[in-house]
This record gives C-alpha cells, sequence and structure tokens, in this order.
C-alpha cells in the first residue's frame, strides 16, 4: 500500500492511495487499510497530520479529498513500515 501522484488518476498534485495490488483506493476505504496497516487509531492519525483531534479528519471519510500534505505523510509512514 503506498500513495502516489505519479498515477493517472492522481491530479492537481493530489495523491491516490494504492492498494498493494495497484488498484487505486477511494479515499474513505483506503484510509481505513492504512491505518489499519499502521496500527493507528483515527486519534493518531490526526495527530500525526497536525490535526485537533479525530473530528477533524473524520471529513476525509464522507467525501472531502485530504490534503496533498496529508496524503504525502501518510505515504512516508506507510513507506517506513513496509
Amino acid at each position: 500500500m503506498r500513495t502516489t501522484c505519479n498515477h493517472p488518476q492522481s491530479s492537481y498534485g493530489i495523491p491516490v492511495i494504492l492498494a498493494d495490488d495497484g488498484s487505486v483506493m477511494d479515499y474513505g476505504p483506503g484510509l481505513t487499510a492504512a491505518l489499519a496497516k499502521l496500527g493507528w487509531s483515527r486519534a493518531d492519525f490526526a495527530a500525526h497530520c497536525g490535526y485537533s483531534g479525530p473530528r477533524s479528519v473524520e471529513k476525509f471519510w464522507q467525501g472531502v479529498v485530504p490534503p496533498a500534505a496529508t496524503l504525502n505523510m501518510l505515504g512516508v509512514e506507510l513507506d517506513r513500515s513496509r
């Protein structure tokens, strides 16, 4: 699992989340899978990204595209966990 901007479905510099098989994941399920892989809760995710708490990131599971910086940070952490 990883995030990348080097994919046809990435637009305007916003990374996409790729599953282990290389398929693009929607952000909600992709974030859920990434957090499970890292062993993080939504509160952990919020803290690592500099948000005030888990309620600050709930919008990403409700259709709001996470900022590139958030997805890039997640990508770095996923790379470290390999």
